[in-house]
């Protein structure tokens, strides 16, 4: 990162990035069991990212640094990256992509809104559309979480009305996809009583 940093002119940011992010999980793991002065170099040490273990242990991207950095000194990859990164992971939203609503240091209620997944969906098609080889892992993590959402999340901060209404904009927006099938069966068992949602749910 101090090297980027110093750089001049237009460098890509990923591999940074995935060097912070393939040490997120051993970091967080022994998070708790450093001393102050450790702890505190970790967080000086992994710059770019959250570190915290307080009320929860989390070891994060902040988006907000990345994007700025992106903007002064990535590509064009690097830019729409963190752009719709920025959009599904905000840094205001604890360790919790932007569809979860936090409920505790630990969980939350999915918000199944049409006008928030479907965006966040088309741009993440979009970017590995346009940058196939651009933080492929990230982006399809992305993809495959939001999906794992629409087929299987069953706590949702919504009543039937507004779920169902969510999930069918998003089968509007998306008629032709895989999952486009057993969405619609979700909302056939909420309009018929017999779905598994727990709905206005608290985590």
């Amino acid at each position: 990162m101090d090297d980027l940093r110093t750089s001049r002119g237009k460098q890509p940011i990923e591999p940074v990035f995935e060097a912070g992010m393939q040490a997120s999980p051993q970091i967080q793991a022994v998070l708790p069991d450093l001393s102050e002065s450790q702890y505190q170099q970790v967080q000086r040490q992994m710059q770019g990212f959250i570190v915290v273990r307080e009320a929860m242990i989390v070891v994060r991207p902040s988006v907000d640094y990345f994007k700025s950095l992106a903007r002064k000194q990535g590509t064009k990859a690097d830019r729409a990256f963190f752009d719709i990164y920025q959009r599904t992971e905000p840094d205001g939203n604890g360790p919790f992509p932007a569809y979860i609503k936090q409920q505790t240091d630990e969980s939350g209620c999915t918000r199944f809104d049409g006008k928030l997944m479907v965006p966040l969906y088309r741009g993440w098609l979009t970017f590995r559309t346009t940058y196939p080889d651009a933080y492929a892992s990230e982006a399809q993590g992305e993809i495959d979480s939001l999906e794992t959402e629409l087929l299987s999340g069953i706590c949702t901060c919504e009543d039937a009305g507004k779920t169902a209404e969510g999930l069918q904009a998003f089968i509007i927006a998306f008629p032709d996809l895989p999952i486009t099938p057993k969405i619609r069966d979700r909302i056939v068992r909420i309009r018929s009583g017999k779905s598994s949602f727990r709905f206005n749910c608290h985590s």
